[in-house]
């Protein structure tokens, strides 16, 4: 009998951990706030996505936005961190060479988008969202953020004057240049009679 109830009571006593352990292994995290990464007060070249509470089994990643336009795309390196809980995890999305923990997918940072959106996806799982405002000056500042004007720009100014011409654009025949190639062709005429008239004298 005493067997049987210590049985009875093992089984009842898994049973109770089962949805304890099942709602443990269920991917969690939340943003808690973004901004941008100082140092001893001096701006560095990253954004910080603060999260809380992440519980991942295999990906967590940080989807970084201006608007409605994805910028870049932050994946924990799981080599570096192992999946499981914590209760703290800062996203360093970097403006430059990307932070060791987090990967990110390509993207040119410039001065005049802002980011101003995170979203949170773990296990494949979006679970939050979070709007920020970043100082734009201080977003412009960071090292990484490219300028609209170091862009190169090509102004093709008019050159009509190094077009190659065409043989009937080289002499363009108008009513000024007949007039004026009559006149030559005339004087020659005159001077020839000129000519002939004085050697018969």
């Amino acid at each position: 009998m005493k067997k049987f109830l210590s049985l009875a009571l093992a089984v009842l006593m898994l049973a109770v951990m089962l949805p304890i352990t099942a709602l443990a292994a269920e991917p969690s995290g939340s943003i808690e706030r973004a901004a941008i990464t100082h140092d001893n007060g001096i701006l560095k070249n990253a954004v910080s996505v603060d999260l809380k509470n992440v519980n991942f089994e295999s990906s967590v990643q940080v989807k970084l936005y201006s608007g409605d336009t994805l910028l870049t795309t932050a994946m924990l390196n799981t080599d570096k961190l192992g999946a499981g809980s914590y209760k703290y995890l800062t996203c360093c999305i970097a403006t430059e060479t990307a932070d060791e923990y987090w990967s990110l997918t390509p993207w040119t940072p410039k001065d005049d988008v802002v980011p101003n959106k995170a979203v949170l996806v773990v296990d494949g799982s979006k679970l939050a969202e979070k709007t920020f405002e970043l100082n734009a000056d201080a977003w412009a500042a960071l090292p990484g953020t490219v300028r609209p004007s170091s862009g190169t720009i090509v102004i093709v100014p008019d050159r009509t004057e190094d077009t190659p011409k065409t043989d009937d654009q080289k002499n363009p025949s108008t009513g000024a240049n007949d007039v004026v190639a009559a006149a030559v062709a005339l004087m020659a005429v005159s001077a020839l009679g000129m000519a002939v008239l004085s050697r018969k004298k």
